[in-house]
């Protein structure tokens, strides 16, 4: 079975795509990493449904350098809204959150993220494992722009190649119906007979 794109991994997660992606880049290459092996002609790594409820289920920590960690997401927790900017002298970061209103600056990401979970805790009056703070990274226009344009792409490149799986699949069904064997099929299309298998079974 196929892994699960970004978006679906931030979703299972509980976790805006943007935050996601920031959270990933920390994991990525530690023994932390959620994603599947690399498969040829792959244009993004997809992630391991069982690796990601693994993460989740640990509380969604962080390598050691980054060590707060992410609470897992229940129905009796408290989303707010943040927004995350590079200070304009690069020298750290701002997180605001509009309600409650909150302001912090702290010289990494995480940290700031940090901060602001922990003084919109306390101006909520709850626990801070009881609150979630859904922070969107806010880019310069001219890269923000590229980011778009590329996440579009990728949509549109990932639904071709859905398209043309569906096609590569329906044919290989069609020489089954024509009474191929898998040896032959997989001669054929310089595949393995496994992998015409996995195929027809939807793998």
């Amino acid at each position: 079975m196929r892994g699960l794109t970004l978006e679906q991994a931030a979703d299972k997660a509980g976790i805006k795509p943007a935050y996601f992606r920031y959270l990933m880049s920390q994991l990525n290459g530690t023994n932390l990493d959620l994603r599947t092996p690399p498969e040829p002609g792959e244009r993004a790594r997809r992630y391991s449904p069982q690796k990601l409820a693994a993460w989740i289920k640990n509380g969604k920590p962080l390598p050691a350098s980054e060590r707060t960690s992410v609470p897992e997401d229940t129905d009796a927790q408290t989303h707010v809204a943040g927004t995350a900017v590079r200070t304009t002298n690069g020298n750290g970061w701002t997180v605001s959150v509009e309600d409650p209103s909150i302001l912090v600056e702290a010289n990494t990401l995480q940290r700031a993220w940090s901060l602001s979970r922990m003084k919109a805790a306390e101006k909520l009056g709850i626990e801070l494992e009881e609150l979630v703070v859904d922070v969107t990274v806010e880019f310069p226009v001219e890269q923000a722009a590229h980011f778009e344009t590329g996440r579009q792409l990728a949509a549109e490149a990932e639904a071709t190649r859905l398209k043309a799986e569906q096609h590569r699949l329906e044919g290989i069904r069609g020489l089954v119906k024509a009474g191929w064997r898998n040896n032959e099929i997989a001669a054929a299309m310089g595949m393995t007979p496994q992998r015409i298998q996995q195929l027809l079974a939807g793998k």
